[in-house]
């Protein structure tokens, strides 16, 4: 039986993910940030629930560790831990910036140095969960911006993985109904001292009407489990993309300020 090790799956996507492959005969290792989210699979057979922050090396190496014991090879490894936030990123400064950043991108890289000997071992397959977003980073979205990071960092790990044997995929989804379109929908200003304060407002009240179709976090999965499965995958899977994205993802820079600007005075 293979095995596939799922980061984030307490829910969402990363749950969706965890029951596609449990469906198809993996043995499931799914780990979250938060345990308590996965107490209902404590019982189930072939589950292994387990407690990890992505952004602990610490963390990290005991949880490979641990695993080097019981499972003894990982052959899928799908890295989708990701927290989300709306702010303007002029104002936050790095401590602020780190958070989101320690997950959406450091963690990508504590993971591939962990448990990279055990995805050798099974000459096993990488799957990293980006996003559309990442092609027009936008005023007041730090999650748009890490998501550029992580594929930059994405990239490098991918050519080094392929030294080794293990192919390396990208997912970039477009909008789910998962908590982080919950989270965009009702998404409210707090900071009254913020000096984009009236431009923040506009922004978020804004974001709604542009997210386009919704893809159900199952029919993601399903792509997810054909690129950790499929003998020759895709090198990045696009799944439900907005089309205005799309179309601003290739206009003129100039342009594209122009547009944003335009919007949010």
């Amino acid at each position: 039986m293979k095995t596939v090790l799922i980061t984030g799956a307490g829910r969402g996507l990363g749950r969706a993910v965890a029951d596609t492959y449990h469906q198809a005969g993996f043995f499931v290792v799914a780990t979250d940030f938060n345990l308590d989210l996965l107490s209902d699979l404590k019982e189930k057979k072939n589950y292994l629930p387990l407690s990890l922050d992505v952004t602990s090396e610490v963390s990290v190496q005991n949880c490979a560790r641990h695993l080097e014991k019981e499972v003894r090879q990982i052959d899928v490894l799908v890295s989708n831990a990701s927290i989300f936030d709306f702010y303007a990123v002029s104002e936050s400064g790095s401590e602020k910036l780190q958070k989101i950043v320690d997950v959406n991108v450091f963690g990508l890289a504590n993971l591939t140095k962990y448990f990279l000997p055990l995805l050798i071992k099974s000459r096993g397959r990488l799957i990293v969960i980006s996003s559309e977003s990442y092609k027009v980073p936008s005023p007041f979205q730090p999650y748009s911006v890490s998501k550029q990071a992580l594929e930059s960092v994405f990239k490098a790990i991918k050519i080094e993985l392929l030294l080794k044997g293990i192919t390396s995929v990208l997912i970039r989804p477009g909008a789910m109904q998962t908590k982080i379109l919950d989270d965009t929908v009702h998404f409210s200003v707090s900071d009254d001292n913020s000096m984009f304060k009236n431009e923040f407002s506009g922004f978020v009240k804004t974001v709604p009407k542009y997210i386009g179709k919704i893809s159900n976090p199952f029919d993601v999965a399903e792509i997810i489990l054909k690129a950790g499965t499929t003998k020759s995958p895709k090198r990045v899977y696009s799944i439900n993309h907005n089309p205005l994205v799309t179309i601003l993802s290739h206009l003129p820079a100039k342009l594209i300020d122009f547009i944003i600007r335009k919007n949010l005075k």
